[in-house]
Parts: C-alpha cells; sequence; structure tokens
C-alpha cells in the first residue's frame, strides 16, 4: 500500500478521540528528549509525563519524534500525519518504518502492520524491532510464522537488546497460555537479566511474573507489589494476570482483576474492554455497558468493543422468558434470553431441557447448582459469536461462563447440521464441571463429559464420531492424558480441536465402563480441590498416568479397532451406495448399504446408509423393512429432520401412533420453528387422549405465525375444551371466527359449548 493510501486508511479510522495507549517499546526509539518524557510516564508520573510530551510536541525535534509525543497523547490522527512526513523525509529510515507499524498495530489493523514490517525489512533485513513486531502480530493471530521472526532475536545475543528482552516476555506470555511453567520461567529469567542490565521498564515483566504465581494459585504475588513501587499507576499488573484468570474459565476472579487495573489505570482501554465482556459472561448488562462504553470512548477501533456495544443494543430484540414466573422456594430459577421472533416457539422445549439436565447431572455428579441459570439463544451466529468472544467468525455452537450459557438458536444453522438440543445438553454439563470445581476443572474433562453426556444421557443419545477422528485413530494421534489441554488450546494440525473433544469423549466413556461413574465424581472432586491432570489421575485411579493412558487404548482399540482395520472397506462402500443411489439400483443398494451399517453402525449423519437402505426397501414394496431401518437409525441417534418427518410418517400409517410421537418430539429439539410439524405432533397427541402435550403443541404453532390462523386457533380451542378449559376455548373459538366467520367446525365447537353451558345454567 502506498503512504498516501495508509495515510487515507488511517485518517478514517483515527480520528481526533482517544485510542489505545503506547505501549513500553524497550528501544525501539530513542531520543534525550524522548527518553526524558518516557522515563516519567513508565514511572507513573502522568502530568509531568504528559507536559513533557506537549513540549516535545511543540518543538523542533525530528517528525518521527514528535509523532511519538502525539502517540503518548492519544492524538493518533497527528501521530499518523508526524510518521507520514517522517517517511517522506527519510524514505529509506527502517525505524521510522516500524514504528510507524507499530501504530497501525495499536490500532488494531494487524494486517497493515505486517505489511509496514515487511516494508521495513526489505529496506533494513537486520531490524530486530520490525521481527518483533511481526511476531506479535502473528501470534495475535496464532500464526505459527511467528516462530519464523522470534527465532533470530532469541538465538542471536548480538541482537538489539530491547528486542531480545521483549521477545523473550512475549515467549514468557505463550509459555504460560500453554501452561508450560517451566518454559515460562526459562524464559522470564532472561529477559529479567536482559532488562536488568540494559535499565528497561520491568513492568511487563512484573505482571508476567505475577501471573506465573497466579497460575501456581499464590494471588497475593510480591511482584504486584514491586510494580506498584515501580509505577503506582500500571493497571497492566492486574490486567495482564487476569487475562490468564479469563484462559482458565475463572471469569469472576478476571472480573475482580480487571476492576483494580482500571482503578489504577482509569484510561487502560483494553482492560475496560475486558472487564466488560466478562461482566456480560456474568450476566452484569448494565455494568459490562458501562465498561464498554469507556472502552470505547478511549480506543473507538476495537473490534471487540464496537461489536459488543452493537450486540447490547440489539438485546433491545430479546424477550426474557423466566421459570418459574415468579420465585418458588426449593425450584431453580432459569431464565432464557431468546429473540423475539423465536420465544414463544423454543422456550417450553429449551425450559424442559435445562430441567432435565439439571436433574440429570445434580444425580450423577453430586454437586447442587446455587445460583439461577440463564440461558442466550442467538438467531445470528455472528452475534453468538460476539458475544462469546467479541469478534465474528467463531466456529463452535455454544459456550458456558459458569451460570450463563450462550449457543446458536435452531435457526443460527441448517438444521441438518445441527442439534440445538444436544448443544443445550452439553453446555448444561459444562455448568455442572465448572461449578463443581470453582472452574478448576481443566478443558480436556470439562469438554470430555459434555460429550460423554451426549452420548450418554443427552436428547438423541448414541456415540457419534465423525470421520475425521477414526482418521486419527488409525494415525496414532492421539494426546497423552497429561497433554490432551493442548489439542484444545494450540492445535498443531487443522482437526485437532475436533479429534480432542472425541478423544476426551471416549475417556470419561472408558471410565464409566471401565471404573463406574463415581470415578467420574472423584475425578470432578481431585480438580476441585486444585489437582492438575497428573495428580488426579494417580489420585482417583492409583496408577501412573502412563498406565492410564495405555489401560485407555486397550479400550479404544478394542471399541473401535475393527472399524479403524475396515476403514478404507467403509469408504469405498459408502461411496458406492451414493453412486447407486444416483442410478437407483435398489437391490445393490441394500446389499451395501448392510455392509456399511455393519461396518460402522454408529454413523448416522444425513448421509447415513441407514437413511440409503430404508429408501431402496421403500422403493421396493418393503415398507415394514424400511420403518424398521429408520427406527434403528433414529434410536442409534439419527437426528435428519426430513428423514425423521418420514418415519413418523410410516409409524402414523401403520397405527404405531405412540411411536411416531416419540419419533416427531425428537425433531422438535433439532427444527422446533417449523410450524407444521407442531400442528401434526399436535393432531397425533389428540389422538392419543393426550390434550395437554397437543395443547403445547399446537399453541407453539400459532405462535409461530401461521397462514391459516382459523386453523390454528381452532387446534388450540379443541385442546382446552378436550381439558375441560370451556372459557378458554371459547375465546379461542372466536378468534378462528374473527379470521374466517365462516369456518364451519370452530362454528359447531362453539355451539356444541354454548349449549352445554345453557344446560349447565338450568340444571
Amino acid at each position: 500500500m502506498t503512504t498516501s493510501a495508509r495515510v487515507a486508511l488511517l485518517g478514517m479510522l483515527l480520528v481526533a478521540v482517544p485510542a489505545a495507549a503506547r505501549d513500553i517499546h524497550y528501544g525501539a526509539v530513542s531520543h534525550p528528549a524522548l527518553d526524558s518524557c518516557d522515563a516519567e510516564q513508565w514511572r507513573g508520573q502522568r502530568e509531568a509525563a504528559d507536559r513533557c510530551y506537549r513540549e516535545l510536541l511543540q518543538s523542533d525535534a525530528p517528525a518521527e519524534i514528535r509523532a511519538e509525543a502525539a502517540w503518548a497523547l492519544n492524538d493518533m490522527q497527528l501521530a499518523n500525519r508526524l510518521f507520514r512526513q517522517a517517511a517522506a523525509d527519510m524514505p529509506d529510515d527502517a525505524g521510522i518504518m516500524v514504528r510507524w507499524g507499530d501504530l497501525f498495530a495499536g490500532s488494531h489493523q494487524d494486517g497493515e502492520a505486517m505489511n509496514i514490517y515487511r516494508e521495513a525489512l526489505a529496506l533494513d533485513d537486520t531490524n530486530d524491532y520490525a521481527y518483533l513486531g511481526a511476531a506479535r502480530v502473528l501470534v495475535g493471530g496464532f500464526d505459527d510464522a511467528a516462530n519464523t521472526y522470534l527465532e533470530p532475536l532469541l538465538s542471536d545475543a548480538t541482537r538489539h537488546d530491547g528486542a531480545r528482552a521483549a521477545a523473550w516476555l512475549l515467549v514468557a506470555r505463550i509459555s504460560l497460555e500453554n501452561g508450560d511453567q517451566s518454559q515460562a520461567a526459562d524464559a522470564l529469567d532472561t529477559a529479567e537479566t536482559i532488562i536488568t542490565a540494559n535499565d528497561l521498564p520491568p513492568l511487563e515483566l512484573y505482571a508476567l511474573r505475577a501471573s506465573a504465581d497466579l497460575l501456581n494459585n499464590v494471588t497475593e504475588s510480591r511482584f504486584t507489589a514491586m510494580s506498584l513501587e515501580y509505577n503506582p499507576h500500571y493497571g497492566g499488573i492486574y490486567a495482564i494476570p487476569a487475562h490468564f484468570y479469563v484462559i482458565t474459565r475463572r471469569y469472576r476472579e478476571a472480573i475482580d482483576m480487571y476492576q483494580r487495573a482500571v482503578d489504577i489505570e482509569p484510561t487502560l482501554a483494553p482492560a475496560h474492554e475486558e472487564l466488560g465482556i466478562n461482566l456480560l459472561r456474568d450476566n452484569q448488562v448494565s455494568r459490562a455497558r458501562r465498561h464498554l462504553e469507556i472502552a470505547y470512548s478511549e480506543d473507538p477501533f476495537s473490534p471487540q468493543a464496537v461489536n459488543t456495544l452493537r450486540l447490547l443494543d440489539s438485546f433491545d430484540n430479546f424477550s426474557l422468558v423466566h421459570d418459574p414466573d415468579h420465585p418458588q422456594p426449593g425450584i431453580l430459577p432459569i431464565t432464557l434470553r431468546l429473540h423475539d421472533d423465536e420465544a414463544a416457539a423454543i422456550a417450553p422445549y429449551a425450559i424442559k431441557l435445562t430441567r432435565d439436565s439439571i436433574d440429570v447431572f445434580t444425580e450423577r455428579y453430586g454437586f447442587t447448582l446455587q445460583e439461577p441459570v440463564i440461558v442466550e439463544m442467538y438467531p445470528d451466529h455472528e452475534d453468538f459469536a460476539v458475544r462469546t468472544a467479541g469478534m465474528p467468525g467463531l466456529g463452535i455452537l455454544g459456550a458456558t461462563f459458569g451460570y450463563v450459557v450462550a449457543m446458536d438458536s435452531p435457526s443460527a444453522r441448517p438444521t441438518s447440521q445441527f442439534q440445538w438440543g444436544t448443544t443445550l445438553w452439553h453446555e448444561m454439563a459444562h455448568v455442572f464441571t465448572l461449578e463443581a470445581t470453582n472452574h478448576l476443572v481443566p478443558r480436556w474433562f470439562s469438554e470430555g463429559v459434555s460429550v460423554f453426556e451426549e452420548w450418554q444421557s443427552g436428547p438423541t443419545p448414541g456415540v457419534r464420531i465423525p470421520m475425521s477422528v477414526y482418521g486419527a485413530m488409525s494415525d496414532d494421534r492421539f494426546l497423552p492424558i497429561a497433554e490432551l489441554d493442548e489439542g484444545f488450546i494450540r492445535p498443531t494440525y487443522e482437526e485437532q480441536v475436533i479429534v480432542s473433544y472425541m478423544q476426551a469423549g471416549l475417556v470419561c466413556q472408558f471410565i464409566n465402563d471401565e471404573f463406574g461413574e463415581h470415578k467420574l465424581r472423584e475425578l470432578l472432586t481431585a480438580f476441585g480441590d486444585g489437582l492438575d491432570t497428573d495428580e488426579a489421575i494417580s489420585r482417583v485411579f492409583r496408577q501412573s498416568p502412563a498406565d492410564f493412558d495405555d489401560a485407555f487404548d486397550a479400550f479404544v482399540t478394542r471399541e473401535h479397532g475393527a472399524i479403524i482395520d475396515n476403514l478404507d472397506d467403509w469408504q469405498r462402500t459408502h461411496q458406492s451406495i451414493g453412486e447407486r443411489v444416483i442410478e437407483e439400483e435398489w437391490d445393490a443398494i441394500i446389499d451395501l448399504a448392510v455392509h456399511s451399517i455393519d461396518l460402522l453402525p454408529w454413523y448416522v449423519e444425513p448421509d447415513s446408509a441407514y437413511i440409503a437402505l430404508a429408501r431402496a426397501y421403500d422403493e421396493l414394496d418393503r415398507r415394514d423393512e424400511a420403518t424398521t431401518t429408520l427406527l434403528r437409525f433414529w434410536r442409534t441417534g439419527g437426528y435428519d429432520p426430513g428423514t425423521l418427518r418420514q418415519l413418523g410418517s410410516w409409524l402414523n400409517e401403520a397405527g404405531r401412533t405412540n411411536e411416531a410421537i416419540d419419533v416427531l418430539q425428537t425433531v422438535n429439539l433439532v427444527d422446533p420453528l417449523d410450524q407444521s410439524l407442531h400442528g401434526e405432533l399436535g393432531d397425533l397427541l389428540m389422538d392419543a387422549d393426550r390434550a395437554a402435550e397437543a395443547l403445547l403443541e399446537y399453541t407453539v404453532a400459532l405462535a409461530l405465525d401461521p397462514h391459516d390462523k382459523a386453523t390454528a386457533h381452532y387446534r388450540v380451542a379443541t385442546a382446552h375444551h378436550a381439558l375441560g378449559e370451556s372459557s378458554a376455548s371459547q375465546a379461542q373459538l372466536l378468534m378462528a371466527l374473527d379470521v374466517a366467520p365462516n369456518y364451519r367446525p370452530a362454528q359447531r365447537l362453539l355451539l356444541e359449548l354454548m349449549r352445554t353451558e345453557v344446560g349447565s345454567e338450568r340444571n
């Protein structure tokens, strides 16, 4: 991008309002007057530093130095203009380009910052701070290419000391995020040696030392006191450790830390932003908005702050549904936040699922929830992503922050890809594992329990393992139990996260099957006591993690070895079935599909062999066998709505009404927004003398704004009538006749009700 274009881009974004604070630069720029101002700034002498920067800005210092002063005073637009002037005056100065790139990085424009760092390296391929800036940007984007830029700074002691110190601090931060305390300690020791020898500001060093202490359960670190003595207004001493509370899902502790950060540094925009986001995770909406608005006023270029404030504005389009309507002793309150267009259709099923999950998990894990549960569902997946991470583009379906669950609503994704009921069940398991351990549970066990409960007790139970995971099994890519968290946090290959989910679920299934479900409870207790995975495995199972791994491997081989051994055969057969379906070769399909199911009976995705087999049987007038096949598909965990609607129809035609009802009720946990389904299911329930359940289905159908409102009101009326609720029935009939005055069924039922009422009065 040209200099003029770069100015135009930054000019659009960097208007004359404050942005992110200018961070410690570790000697990336040096000038006697600037050094004096910076020394006061790093020591927390704010007023003196601001006076110093203002004087420097009015001086005849070089443009790039005055740009630093403008940046320190949060005049980003002026800083940009001055860097532009400096770059035009000295186009071959890589140092100027690097600091201009740092300005862009500090304004959340990582892509353009990276371009500038590359330009700087083209001018001077030995510029250490260009390497440092590029590494920081790439680390923030979880890009392994960061190592290419970091390695020269870490391995070559002749590099600039300031860049080396900052590089080692970056390594320490990454190591702490990965849980590698030993590597972090070594990196911090190296950074400290360089910082001390060069009299560089030690504030970030202290904050990372305090973070390491926090991860070792030392909450009152001596490095906090050292930092406050050096600079009593450095909010990073609390904000940086708070980040490690967040990544270990200890959101309430993070809130307290971020609050302390903004208390001593009120203009620290990132801390206000993270405080706001974590307050939302604790359902403190009004307080969250206040801090997000402060963050935006200090740094209007942050996508997270902007996106989250827009999300909060959208809450006007959501309804809060409370169960029970009013507090009742002994009943845990549940609150749903649902979009107005979907609330009436989703709420009854979501409430029942939530209550069912609470009953199951309370008994299984021996823990009673202590606070109300809040469940939020978003019809726009990007809104859910912002709610979860502050940014769009997130690939997950749900997230749990303790007693607050956020997830996609049924309309956010195609029904062939998303079982909202199973997702809610999964997230409710997280509520228990997080709260039972005070959020100390490692990620692998919390995810493992949730996946296991999907398979074991969820609304569509059945062990469903993606084919990519069977491939990982075949390639021996499962991690040792002590390292399983790494597969979630910093995956090393494209599908490792989903592989880690499935491995964790299989570990919990292994524990349940081989040792009993009480061992799952004991393991949860061990994590609540603060033990790490190695310690917990040793205590609960009286064996080493290595022996546990060996036993688990044997379990996987026993349960899934035949599938792994025949994976190529299954894949060939699966492909052949698809080809035969196109050609409508039904007899051949039957043979292939039976073989495929024998090889892998748990595969129940929308392209499952069960569906092809049922279609082949039906095409050959073998309806009973087709029905039996789809029943097996359903009982194995198949959830494709169209397939289950077909199965329900066949069962009803065969007079198997109660089975048809059971199947169609499952469809509600995948596609509750299908208005015709509720009417059909309500009719079946009425035929089965289950009027109360029929009333629910008819009421939901009416709430979905059907085209034929007269029939919808009439159906509700018939359910009320069957329940002996004459007044409610009459009210619905009058609404039906208001829509269609000549609607004969409604006229007849209303006349019947009126005659009954007159007869009662005479008697």
